[in-house]
């Protein structure tokens, strides 16, 4: 399972010019199309996971307390958790 990296980090959400640099210096499609070859040269499956709502919400702070995460581990926990979801229905 892969964040869908095209669906976020657009430059039109920031306005810090350093953010903007770095997020159009970041070669995200060539990184997120490089995960996939290799994924399916060795057999995986590829689901692409939107991980809106995953950083701010009630559930992110409950995972983070239960499972004693810090905040970039919960939301990666809660991406899994989606694309599981999204799996089996």
């Amino acid at each position: 399972m892969f964040e869908n990296l095209l669906a976020i980090k657009h430059r039109r959400y920031t306005r810090n010019p350093t953010a903007n640099r770095k997020i159009t210096r970041f070669a995200k499609r060539e990184l997120l199309q490089h995960a996939i070859v290799l994924s399916m040269k060795y057999g995986f499956k590829i689901l692409l996971i939107n991980p809106r709502g995953t950083t701010n919400s009630k559930e992110h702070k409950e995972i983070m307390k239960k499972h004693g995460l810090d905040r970039h581990t919960a939301s990666a926990y809660m991406v899994a958790l989606k694309g599981l979801n999204h799996k089996f229905i």
